[in-house]
């Protein structure tokens, strides 16, 4: 009876792991912060950001389509071109839509709707998709002179607004309404902070698929 039971449970596994699908990821490109269109220079700091808003891209760098669950990968790269050490900091980077602030999403929730995507992921491809999350994410980092630091922080994803029961939508004409990004970079010899921003982040297109 004990053979016979240890010889599902073996046929189930075996079962699980057949349909288990590979989690893929291509590495996000290493660039310095003065080539993307998004920048700022300031005191001898270039911040940019980038907003993955294509899902192909998505699918590529996450191994997921995170803006189909409302989740917008914002990757933010800081150069340091002066002869000072710098400090970033997560919580230096902040979300806004006017005066209304925007957290970003827990890295454990993008974690799960990454991983909910895909049929069954065994043990440790799960840990390594975890900590290739994690390595992802935006962490408090000190930059000398000529280095280069990228991070992702996750945000809901701002969309335009469309009534459930039509295809009609509004979109605005103007900016003041867009989620904003403010980003501060601390001089550890100067003691001082530089300031960069505000970055307009536009709604994402609705869309079906």
């Amino acid at each position: 009876m004990r053979s016979v039971r240890t010889c599902t449970l073996s046929c189930i596994a075996l079962a699980l792991l057949s349909c288990a699908s590979p989690y893929q990821v291509v590495k996000l490109p290493e660039r310095e912060a003065d080539l993307y269109p998004l920048s700022q220079t300031r005191a001898q700091v270039t911040i940019a950001i980038d907003e993955i808003t294509n899902r192909e891209r998505g699918r590529r760098y996450f191994g997921a389509d995170l803006t189909g669950d409302g989740i917008l990968p914002l990757l933010v790269v800081v150069s340091n071109y002066g002869m000072h050490r710098v400090i970033v900091k997560p919580s230096d980077i902040l979300a806004h839509r006017g005066a209304e602030i925007v957290d970003p999403v827990p890295i454990e929730t993008v974690i799960a709707l990454a991983t909910n995507q895909r049929r069954f992921l065994h043990g440790k491809t799960q840990e390594q998709v975890e900590n290739y999350f994690r390595e992802l994410a935006f962490r408090e980092t000190v930059l000398t002179h000529t280095e280069t630091y990228q991070g992702v922080i996750f945000l809901p994803a701002p969309r335009h607004p469309r009534s459930s029961d039509t295809l009609f939508t509004m979109l605005n004409l103007f900016s003041e309404s867009w989620m904003k990004v403010d980003v501060a970079v601390r001089d550890l010899e100067g003691d001082n902070r530089v300031r960069f921003g505000p970055f307009s982040l536009p709604p994402l297109e609705n869309s079906p698929d």
